[in-house]
């Protein structure tokens, strides 16, 4: 808990990029219709690239939808 009392912002960050990420996946197992693949893929982008992947999924999504 060193790196959470000398840069609190930093450790809040990174830590709410790994929530998000694990809400995308848990989106991406259960409620998309992608094969398996594919699902493979955003799973490796979501881990790789951060915060961008996150932000990158969900506007492929909701343009995949129809909503945007």
């Amino acid at each position: 808990m060193e790196l959470f009392a000398r840069y609190p912002a930093i450790f809040l960050l990174v830590s709410l990029n790994y929530l998000l990420v694990i809400v995308a996946i848990i989106h991406l197992i259960f409620k998309s219709d992608y094969p398996v693949g594919s699902r493979l893929v955003w799973m490796v982008i979501l881990w790789l690239i951060p915060a961008l992947g996150v932000g990158f999924y969900w506007l492929v999504w909701y343009r995949r939808e129809g909503r945007i």
